[in-house]
């Protein structure tokens, strides 16, 4: 039994810039008067169950339709994108390769999806879950096990790192293959700047972008199941630790701060930090006003400089 808290994910592209003149003309939005049309030939990918409601991709690849927010933005690369109209609405430094942190285990649950798994299956913690880098924080013993449900539900609410490697044990692939999925994926969805090292994000060799982020959270928030932890505020586990004895629970909240906000819905959004990524946002939000935008906020220096950002970005698009 899985309960899921929280309301929906709303999914939005964060892609801002920051105007500060101190800056330089370089980090400045470019107005355009009109968007571009975007003619492509890309088509969903087939393993998407809800591959018409990614259509929006390829206009991700567009040139900023607006000036941009009046308010100095923190962080070192931002996007912000209205997904209804396919517009840019800001950008900065959007495609700039940079370590992503934990928003890589939003591409991690996508490559899950491909082999379409069956979540109610039982997979115990073995040391195939132990990330590379020694000290990542955990709350999945060895020996626990936990139905494919949990470990996506702890992997994008409380952003576990075993978690996270448990979804390419789940999927069934070697882990290389795993890493290889999550590659495909990114190829898949137009994310040309982005490549994989491991499932939780904890290597600096993860790396993306900006603009290649949003894209990566508009599929997981149109995607049922993955939404549904991407968007959740709350995700109640329950392990097995030894055979005829009932399971037991525990409640694993967010990392995501801004699922509290009354004035936006978000349909999926991640957040992620490491010392080299430093602060890192990504989701979909629905406003008050019904607008779908994607934001992506990356390296941040301080936690409050990313959530101040958010709130800059979401004021402005009202």
């Amino acid at each position: 039994m899985i309960a899921r808290a929280g309301s929906t994910v709303v999914v939005v592209g964060l892609a801002w810039m920051c105007l500060d003149l101190a800056l330089g003309p370089t980090a400045q939005a470019e107005f355009v008067k009109s968007p571009p049309m975007m003619e492509s030939d890309w088509l969903p990918p087939a393993w998407h169950p809800n591959g018409d409601e990614l259509l929006a991709v390829p206009a991700m690849d567009g040139e900023v339709t607006t000036k941009g927010p009046g308010r100095r933005l923190h962080s070192q690369a931002i996007f912000v994108y209205d997904v209804d109209a396919q517009e840019v609405l800001y950008e900065r430094a959007a495609d700039d390769r940079r370590p992503v942190a934990s928003l890589t285990k939003l591409v991690s649950a996508l490559a899950l999806s491909t082999e379409s798994p069956d979540l109610t299956q039982t997979v115990c913690v073995t040391e195939l879950f132990w990330p590379s880098r020694s000290g990542a924080r955990s709350r999945l013993s060895t020996g626990e096990c936990y139905a494919g449900w949990d470990l996506l539900g702890a992997a994008l609410v409380a952003s576990d790192n075993r978690a996270a490697y448990g979804l390419s044990v789940h999927s069934g692939l070697d882990y290389y293959e795993f890493i290889d999925r999550m590659d495909s994926v990114s190829a898949d969805l137009e994310m040309t700047m982005s490549t994989w090292a491991d499932p939780s994000g904890l290597e600096d060799d993860n790396l993306s972008t900006a603009r290649d982020m949003a894209k990566a959270s508009l599929a997981v928030a149109q995607h049922p199941d993955l939404s549904m932890a991407a968007s959740a505020r709350s995700w109640r586990t329950e392990k097995l630790v030894e055979i005829g004895v009932g399971p037991r629970t525990r409640d694993l909240l967010s990392t995501n701060r801004a699922l509290s906000r009354t004035d936006v819905e978000f349909l999926a959004a991640k957040t992620g930090y490491t010392d080299t990524a430093r602060y890192c946002f990504t989701g979909i939000a629905r406003t008050e006003t019904g607008r779908t935008l994607a934001i992506t906020l990356l390296g941040a220096n301080r936690s409050r400089d990313r959530w101040a950002d958010l709130d800059t970005v979401l004021r402005w698009t009202r």
